[in-house]
């Protein structure tokens, strides 16, 4: 048996905690147990799907993923008839893409639904919105049949109170009746454990959600630069080699204090010892980052608009050659050629960690969180349950499928033309096709840049690399009742201060009154409920 309890999964942090409890009944429940919300159930069998070889493959025990240089030249359907009942099924998922046209102008959208053999309807939302909009649909007891769930408030109690037990569905080698849903790994399961039941599936993203820094090797490579900096006095200095405010043009387009906390070795999250846990943040490097991040603000190395931007305004200005290197998620990897505007000598690469001192091996890479979120069912949808379930299945159709063909590049001729044998969007394509369902689920990720197999070996080393040294966070899959009501505000607290710091509105003293507080305000509580639940972990995997 694996056992296996809840990971930490999207924030949504910023979700109203009276309206969305009014939506639980919770009146008079008081908190879940940690030993109820933490208990182990046997998760879904790992079945691999056997389909196209990689060209590079991948290594399930590292995370590292299968990397393909081009799309099968004949991709075989691997399903037969629709999943669906011909009724109507609701969803509700946010998205960090634009929103696309509705239905009835969206011809892939039709096409969708006509493949699936029912009308999917999907209230597409916006990240900003997403936190007021889950609560309001909460609230007014208007969730759709499949809906996606993020962290929040008393998470257990609300998934017992809104959602479908999927155990009979999908526990141990039930799963075989799902087989794309068997495709997804087994610690991808681990958020959908709660209260000793399967509450959803997953949203799947392996360690392509590791953030990880950009640069622009082609720009580097025409001013004569091709090593990485050895250590953070390299990069400082690089960064204010390529900084030239009179040609439009900086280094960063962000902060990197997370990378400068790598270069210093800070563990991901919490550090645990023999069954102790320590918030990374309790150690002492963090002062030493916080004042080489504000020794990059003070070069004035960063675009000035730098700390009002958003993700969009830096993925633009890094494309467009305003910025030099970028942090984001191997996952931004695909888009940023798709989007680029640099010309055909556009060309990427990630840039290694380096100690900050210049040991090597001191470095590490924080490994992001493999699940996006989980997709749950309406509590009351039990007897369309088995369709639902098909549905979602049909939406984790792995690559080299005809069906992964359709979900992510739409119709030939439409929404993509071929290169050889690979799919290119048109702008209808790029327009159409982001429908958010794969915030629903989805299969792994492959690493795959359509038409650039240079580019997909650069993908494919830098996450070798990655994991090579990668650190990940101890407490994943743990939950605490604590964390669950009052760690996003005292979180929020430690991130104005650090803000505040690196900008030079506070000093890098007051970071050691800040985490004193932190802990004093619960950051202690929650320490001790996460020791709890990992010594209980630990005793049920013994």
């Amino acid at each position: 048996m694996t056992a296996l309890s809840r990971r930490h999964l999207l924030g949504a942090s910023a979700i109203g905690g009276a309206a969305l409890m009014a939506g639980c009944s919770n009146e008079g429940r008081g908190g879940v147990p940690a030993e109820y919300a933490n208990a182990p159930v046997e998760l879904p069998a790992h079945i691999p799907y056997e389909g196209v070889e990689p060209d590079l493959p991948g290594d399930p025990e590292t995370g590292l993923m299968d990397a393909y240089f081009e799309y099968p030249a004949d991709p075989r359907a691997a399903t037969s008839g629709s999943p669906g009942d011909g009724e109507r099924i609701g969803s509700l998922v946010r998205t960090d893409s634009p929103v696309p046209p509705d239905r009835s102008r969206n011809a892939f959208w039709q096409a969708l639904n006509e493949r699936l053999g029912s009308d999917l309807t999907i209230n597409i939302v916006p990240g900003p919105d997403w936190g007021q909009k889950f609560a309001t649909t909460v609230a007014g007891d208007a969730l759709p049949e499949i809906f996606l769930v993020g962290d929040m408030p008393q998470l257990p109690q609300f998934i017992d109170a809104s959602a479908l037990d999927l155990t009979p569905h999908l526990s141990g080698s039930a799963i075989e009746d799902y087989p794309f849903l068997a495709n997804i790994p087994t610690d991808t399961w681990g958020p959908t454990a709660l209260n000793g039941k399967i509450m959803g599936v997953p949203v799947p993203r392996g360690i392509m959600s590791t953030n990880i820094l950009y640069k622009r090797e082609d720009l580097l490579e025409e001013k004569g630069i091709s090593e990485d900096p050895a250590s953070f006095d390299e990069f400082l200095e690089l960064c204010e080699e390529l900084t030239a405010p009179q040609e439009n043009t900086w280094a960063l387009g962000s902060a990197p204090l997370d990378l400068i906390r790598q270069m210093l070795g800070i563990p991901n999250g919490w550090v645990e010892e023999g069954g102790s846990l320590l918030r990374n943040f309790e150690l002492d490097e963090q002062m030493e980052a916080l004042e080489a991040t504000r020794r990059l603000v003070e070069a004035q190395v960063l675009t000035p608009d730098t700390f009002s931007a958003e993700g969009h305004d830096r993925k633009a200005w890094f494309g467009s050659g305003r910025n030099y290197f970028m942090v984001d998620t191997f996952s931004a990897w695909p888009q940023f050629h798709r989007e680029q505007t640099s010309g055909e000598s556009f060309a990427i690469r990630m840039v290694r960690t380096p100690g900050f001192d210049g040991e090597p091996d001191l470095a590490c890479a924080w490994l992001g969180n493999p699940t996006y979120g989980i997709s749950a069912i309406r509590k009351d949808a039990a007897d369309r349950v088995e369709t639902l379930l098909q549905v979602l299945n049909y939406l984790a159709a792995p690559f080299g499928t005809e069906e992964y063909l359709f979900r992510t590049y739409g119709e030939p001729g439409i929404h993509y033309d071929l290169d050889g044998t690979d799919p290119v969007l048109t702008g209808r394509g790029i327009s159409e096709t982001p429908l958010g369902f794969r915030y629903l689920t989805d299969a792994p990720w492959p690493i795959y840049v359509p038409g650039i197999p240079e580019s997909t070996t650069k993908w494919y080393e830098g996450q070798k690399i990655a994991v090579e040294y990668g650190s990940s966070d101890p407490t994943l899959g743990l939950y605490s009742e604590t964390a669950s009501k009052i760690g996003g505000s005292i979180n929020g607290r430690i991130d104005d201060l650090t803000n505040d710091i690196i900008q030079g509105r506070r000093p890098v003293s007051a970071w050691t009154d800040g985490v004193a507080t932190w802990k004093s305000a619960g950051g202690d509580r929650i320490r001790d409920e996460l020791e709890k639940a990992l010594e209980d972990r630990q005793d049920t995997l013994a």
